[in-house]
């Protein structure tokens, strides 16, 4: 989706009253273009990676993090090594 079909899509949402979605519209122009962590590039247009990849927003702080799924995959597995330190399990 590029510059001009965000700003139509937006432009439309709010013609249609429905500000969340223009609010989605919006954000989705600030994703990035390669992981947070790793700096793994991104391409858009790469199926694939829109299909596996992770994005995380923040809409009070209208921030859009990206992350390539080996990161989101080692950030999943440290939270859940953590969460067993916590309730003292064994693995």
């Amino acid at each position: 989706m590029n510059r001009e079909q965000r700003r139509a899509a937006t432009k439309q949402a709010k013609k249609d009253g429905d500000p969340e979605v223009a609010e989605k519209v919006a954000l989705f122009g600030k994703l990035g273009d390669a992981c947070l962590v790793c700096n793994k590039p991104f391409d858009k247009k790469d199926r694939e990676m829109v299909m596996s990849w992770n994005v995380v927003v923040r809409e009070k702080e209208e921030v859009v993090n990206l992350y390539c799924p080996d990161c989101w995959n080692g950030a999943v597995e440290l939270l859940n090594e953590i969460k067993r330190d916590l309730l003292g399990e064994e693995e």
